[in-house]
């Protein structure tokens, strides 16, 4: 979708040094990094590495695919300059623990970036996304959870949040999903 391609660029286009992109999937924000940065997709489904790999060889940025979980990242502590989730929390066994290894990984003052959709902050949307979740999680076969808020997560793991920007992506056929694109920084 190309509206989703634009927040794509938007958190990622400034991003320069050694970056990791947790849950890489298919490789679909590596066309926006710029040629600075040296990113680490980490992924744990060989697969979806494999999708990955031509856009890996196509972008400007030097990317790297490495195997490991949002939850125990295969990089020493304070050795990255960021952080990217692009519609990762969604589908990880721990979202809190995912950002609290995103923190460890990251020097301080790096920045943490997401793209995720999230539970509408509409009371009966809200309601109705949480419990056709289970229904949902059955059917998307990868553990996708349509009733996540990244920011208490993101508070817990105490990563300092600077900027939340909301907007939703329309489909035909489809109700609206909420996503946030999400800019924190490593205290």
């Amino acid at each position: 979708m190309r509206r989703l391609a634009t927040w794509r660029a938007a958190l990622c286009g400034d991003l320069r040094g050694a970056v990791v992109e947790i849950g890489a999937g298919t490789g679909l924000m590596f066309a926006h990094y710029p040629a600075g940065a040296q990113v680490t997709a980490v992924e744990p489904d060989d697969g979806f590495a494999a999708l990955a790999d031509p856009r890996r060889a196509a972008a400007a940025a030097t990317i790297a695919v490495a195997r490991g979980t949002a939850e125990a990242l295969p990089l020493p502590d304070a050795s990255q300059d960021a952080a990217v989730f692009g519609l990762v929390l969604c589908s990880v066994r721990a979202p809190a623990a995912a950002l609290a290894e995103a923190r460890r990984v990251v020097r301080p003052g790096g920045a943490v970036r997401l793209l995720e959709h999230v539970r509408s902050p509409r009371p009966i949307a809200g309601a109705l996304m949480r419990a056709a979740n289970p229904v949902w999680r059955a059917l998307n076969g990868q553990g996708c959870n349509m009733h996540r808020d990244p920011l208490p997560d993101l508070a817990a793991a105490g990563l300092a949040v600077e900027r939340v920007e909301a907007f939703q992506v329309y489909s035909p056929g489809l109700p609206a999903f909420p996503l946030r694109a999400i800019w924190a920084r490593v205290p």
